[in-house]
């Protein structure tokens, strides 16, 4: 009885610990970033092996007391200072903030038990679109935006090798009644994915998840702002037959990406981890976007079957990233032809294809910089075996960002990327394809205000430049001005 009182005693303060870690878990830490801490050390080493179990005693305070010091913590707070590796970037850069940590294993802090993290951001700001000709209305936007993710992460570790899974619930700041929030989703989910493997030597893992990112663009341009997308034609009317947009960057993400195609697709990935400084993933990409009929999504179903493989080689002040994808997405269902009585194999196709690398330097704790070059292709090919001009194109990328430390907590970065698109569409009389192109620039600073608080203020411009196939149409350019001011909390 003693025992199991004493058993529960020590339970409710280790719950009430974790409450007030979470409660105030940020604010008292990162106001002088120390250059190494405990928890790091910790999640450079193996995991420990777990202890052996300790022998029966006669029942007492002593013996109780030593049973439940071998018991693993239920909850962990799996803050910034617990991220893996001692060199990613900067401290609070974009290389230190890096989502996918760079491919580091992250078996959050090597315990067993439920590690709970995440990250909140709003943005509010404004950008305008001018548009070179009289005939196509200027744009002027104001905004916020937000996206709050909440990440809970069990594992369970025995030895070196260990299970892990994650799950990241999120909540977007658009809330509105009608259907205008479908496309980021109201609430929705990130990460949802099962791991296995031995710490520092391999893993498999399974679910929606992210690739490794190669391309890298730095400060600004972050995912899912309205910058990012840079000067698009927004819904007016280019005047052109098919119509043109503003090309976004390539960075070897056709597949990268969580899957969004439907309802049955997702990942499946193999990382090795054969030396200190190199790493491999293998990404594969397969399912169905819709496997019973067109209904849900409005369009052909379609099955998906692609592969990433990714080589970092990462010395820390040095990093070198390598990658190359291919993707066919095919229909799932036969067509009858009526007139011979038979069944035939799907023949509309889309295939996707890639390669590209960037190399980055880190001069720790001043400054972190790099360059990035990628090019892809997409052949679509429709259902009587035609291609689709407008829809087979080649994009070039390439572009670089820097990061640099004014003083303590405050950064300054920059970036500028260029793309192209070409595509497969020649109008009568001409012989010149539909080209465009997007220059893409940002400036931003960064102050880490309060623990993990971060006050981001970011600036940026385009230019788009359109050159229809259409001889009928002239050549136009838009531009983009844009602001905004983030606050980011991580915890």
């Amino acid at each position: 009885m003693i025992s199991t009182a004493w058993g529960n005693f020590r339970r409710l303060v280790a719950l009430a610990t974790v409450s007030m870690s979470l409660a105030f878990g940020g604010a008292a830490k990162g106001e002088e970033p120390e250059e190494s801490s405990a928890e790091e050390a910790e999640a450079l080493a193996p995991p420990p092996k777990p202890k052996a179990k300790p022998e029966a005693k006669p029942a007492g305070a002593d013996a109780s007391a030593a049973a439940t010091a071998a018991e693993a913590p239920a909850f962990e707070h799996m803050g910034p200072e617990t991220f893996p590796g001692r060199l990613r970037g900067i401290e609070g850069g974009s290389l230190w903030l890096e989502p996918d940590f760079q491919g580091l294993q992250w078996p959050h802090n090597t315990r067993s038990g439920l590690g709970v993290s995440g990250n909140f951001w709003v943005d509010s700001g404004s950008e305008w679109l001018i548009r070179g000709t009289p005939q196509q209305p200027n744009s002027t936007l104001r905004f916020q935006q937000g996206r709050g993710v909440l990440r809970l992460t069990p594992a369970y570790v025995s030895g070196r090798f260990f299970a892990q899974a994650q799950a990241e619930l999120v909540g977007n700041l658009c809330q509105a009644a009608n259907s205008i929030c479908l496309t980021t989703g109201t609430f929705s989910t990130d990460d949802l994915w099962v791991r296995v493997g031995m710490w520092n030597a391999w893993d498999f893992k399974f679910g929606r998840f992210e690739g490794w990112e190669v391309y890298h663009l730095g400060m600004g341009m972050d995912q899912y702002t309205l910058e990012r997308l840079g000067a698009g034609m927004f819904g007016v009317d280019p005047f052109t037959t098919p119509k043109l947009e503003a090309p976004t960057f390539y960075g070897v993400n056709y597949i990268q990406y969580r899957p969004s195609d439907g309802l049955a697709v997702g990942h499946i990935a193999f990382h090795a981890y054969p030396t200190e400084f190199l790493r491999f993933e293998l990404l594969a990409k397969l399912g169905t976007d819709n496997y019973r009929s067109d209904n849900a999504t409005g369009d052909t179903p379609w099955n998906y079957l692609g592969g990433r493989p990714t080589l970092i080689f990462d010395v820390g002040w040095f990093k070198l990233r390598i990658a190359g994808e291919y993707q066919k997405r095919t229909a799932t269902t036969q067509t009858l032809d009526p007139g011979a009585g038979q069944k035939k194999d799907p023949v509309p196709a889309r295939m996707n294809k890639g390669v590209g690398g960037s190399i980055q330097f880190v001069i720790d704790p001043v400054v972190e910089f790099g360059v990035n070059a990628a090019i892809g292709k997409q052949d679509d090919t429709d259902a009587f075996a035609r291609q689709v001009l407008e829809n087979s194109f080649t994009t070039k990328s390439v572009g670089g960002f820097a990061n640099v430390r004014i003083f303590d907590h405050f950064l300054f970065g920059t970036g500028v990327n260029w793309t192209s698109q070409t595509d497969q569409f020649l109008a009568a009389g001409s012989t010149a394809n539909n080209f465009t192109s997007q220059l893409q620039w940002f400036g931003a600073f960064q102050y880490q205000l309060l623990g993990y608080l971060y006050v981001k203020l970011v600036g940026a411009y385009a230019q788009a430049d359109f050159l229809p196939s259409d001889l009928t149409v002239m050549q136009w350019q838009n531009h983009m001005y844009s602001g905004r001011l983030r606050l980011l909390y991580i915890y």
